[in-house]
């Protein structure tokens, strides 16, 4: 028996957005819409979902949908249709089936917590489809574009926030037999019930935030609004946003002077983005408003007033244009262990240069090969010597005439390699430091403890390297503990604790009861008063002794769930990733 439905999809298929179509009625307009996007967006029809994450039900949508879940879960116990809940991103944050044999089907086709449902990814669905439109959505059948869920009817209406933003969306689902109109009346209902219940858990500084994020929504320029708490962002936004970038942000944010100028502008460290940031002081708590744009691959170095480069500036350089190729010597400043070897990588990155970086670290132990480094960079090898602030006087000749011989090739026009250093200069010698200012500093970078903004950054980028298969990711909460601690042992330090936490954690998400006992208790770097750290001491041994259960550490306590959730917040110690 032939299906209208599917024979008007494969007909858009075959003529393709820019061909002449029209549907018949027994298509609804919203339907064809939604499947042109899906063109547009080039879903794979035939596969099920595969964009997986793993979710975090302790959010602001989260708290106020789990109730009435459980109500209409009850409710709706013999129906034989499935609740699902999704976050504004379209991925499945919960869903209540009916019964085990259900569970299985909808696994199957991967209708589960974590997989995305928003479509750009799966296509025509009513989860994803209903924060597109903005309004509920009935998809049956082959009206979805997968052919996977070909054999489902669902049911879903958007979520919106008392500001009026679209939050999540709530659908009822189950095999298209089932399929009832009634189910599209439901939806609306239990939406309603939750943005009620969004209501009446909103707090001022939530509002606020709302109100200045709605300027926003429609404009094609990525920006997010933030502030300790939470985060929105317009869909141009969208790419800039992640639990790492706003535990950055929030600290370049509120570590800035705003008292010297309403704005800020300044790329972020690591990366060729600027950012264009102002205070918003209106409401109960301080915000910020955030402009992103994407830099040219160019740069010049950050100077101060007597035209050396800013202590704490770019550990991953820009360069003028006339610069683009490099030069023969570069020095790359700082302590040891702030990451000046990784600086120097990525300044030679941003010249352009690719291939192996031949490293030799000076020590007592072992003198450096010099004949051997001369002649690699005469063979155009690119060359870092580092801790040249412990040579010798010796070495210090050896290293002079590898220099010299290195700029002389390099002022002639012949190939040769690029010869880059990493010094302290508080511990050079007065030689060194009169060659260092001559040539000038490349990359000067600062300690952990002066620069914080730098540690999500730096995080990601380990974690990269130790955990070669990506099980682990880092909980905000856990982020946010690494942020406050001062590291003393710098980005050495901080890459033992990171590759220590993934080998003994075995679960996927890196939360703050398993980071080392100094780093659960690391105090916020605004310092609290003597009650205020009492108070955050004993939060933090009563969620320890309750194996992070907030409800049993309330009792340990003696204060209600709602005060200790208030006191989290308040002192730093919140574990959710708020509305990101």
């Amino acid at each position: 028996m032939s299906d209208p439905v599917r024979e008007a999809r494969e007909k858009l298929l075959r003529v393709g957005l820019t061909g002449s179509y029209q549907a018949d009625d027994a298509v609804p307009d919203i339907i064809v819409r939604s499947w042109r996007r899906s063109i547009g967006s080039a879903v794979e029809a035939s596969a099920p979902a595969q964009r997986y994450r793993d979710v975090d039900t302790d959010t602001l949508l989260g708290r106020a949908a789990v109730p009435v879940l459980d109500r209409w879960q009850h409710q709706l116990a013999d129906t034989g249709t499935t609740l699902f809940l999704s976050d504004r991103g379209g991925s499945i944050v919960d869903r209540r089936a009916s019964d085990s044999s259900e569970r299985r089907r909808l696994d199957n086709m991967h209708a589960a917590e974590g997989f995305d449902y928003s479509e750009d990814s799966i296509g025509t669905n009513a989860l994803g489809t209903s924060m597109v439109e903005k309004r509920p959505v009935f998809v049956k059948g082959s009206q979805h574009y997968s052919d996977v869920l070909a054999a489902n009817a669902c049911a879903a209406a958007p979520i919106y926030t008392p500001a009026g933003l679209v939050v999540g969306s709530i659908a009822l689902g189950g095999p298209i037999q089932a399929a009832s109109p009634i189910m599209l009346s439901l939806a609306r209902e239990i939406s309603q019930q939750i943005e009620e219940r969004l209501r009446t858990s909103s707090r001022p500084q939530d509002l606020a935030l709302a109100m200045s994020f709605m300027r926003f929504t429609s404009s094609q320029r990525p920006t997010v609004v933030l502030d300790h708490e939470s985060v929105l962002a317009n869909t141009p936004g969208l790419p800039y946003v992640n639990v790492a970038s706003h535990v950055m942000l929030w600290e370049v944010l509120n570590s800035h002077n705003w008292s010297a100028a309403p704005t800020l502008r300044r790329e972020l460290e690591g990366t060729r983005i600027e950012i264009t940031a102002r205070r918003v002081s209106e409401g109960p708590r301080v915000h910020f408003v955030v402009h992103f744009s994407e830099l040219e691959p160019t740069w010049q170095p950050e100077r101060g007033e007597e035209g050396e480069p800013k202590r704490g500036g770019e550990p991953h350089p820009r360069k003028s244009s006339s610069a683009a190729l490099g030069q023969s010597v570069a020095f790359i400043e700082g302590p040891p262990g702030s990451g000046r070897s990784t600086a120097a990588l990525d300044l030679l990155a941003s010249w352009g240069k690719r291939g192996a970086l031949e490293s030799f670290t000076i020590s007592a132990e072992s003198p450096a090969p010099w004949g051997k480094i001369e002649d690699l960079l005469q063979r155009g090898e690119n060359v870092i010597i580092r801790r040249l602030e412990k040579m010798s006087a010796d070495e210090f000749a050896d290293f002079s005439k590898a220099m010299v011989a290195t700029q002389k090739k390099w002022a002639t026009g012949n190939h040769v390699g690029n010869l880059l250093g990493t010094v302290y200069r508080e511990e050079a010698s007065s030689e060194l430091q009169a060659v260092v200012d001559r040539v000038g500093v490349a990359v000067r970078m600062a300690p952990l403890a002066q620069t914080p903004e730098r540690i999500p950054g730096l995080v990601t980028r380990i974690l990269n390297e130790v955990d070669a298969s990506s099980r682990h990711t880092m909980s905000p909460a856990a982020l946010q503990s690494l942020v406050q601690w001062n590291w003393p042992g710098n980005v050495a330090e901080l890459a033992d604790t990171l590759s220590s936490l993934v080998r003994t954690v075995n679960a996927s998400v890196i939360e703050r009861r398993h980071l080392p006992k100094h780093l659960q208790q690391a105090p916020p770097r605004r310092p609290l008063s003597l009650i205020k750290s009492a108070e955050r001491d004993a939060i933090i041994r009563a969620l320890d002794a309750a194996g992070g259960n907030k409800s049993e550490a309330a009792d340990l306590l003696g204060m209600g769930r709602t005060t200790l959730y208030r006191r989290l917040r308040q002192l730093g110690l919140e574990s959710g990733e708020a509305t990101i």
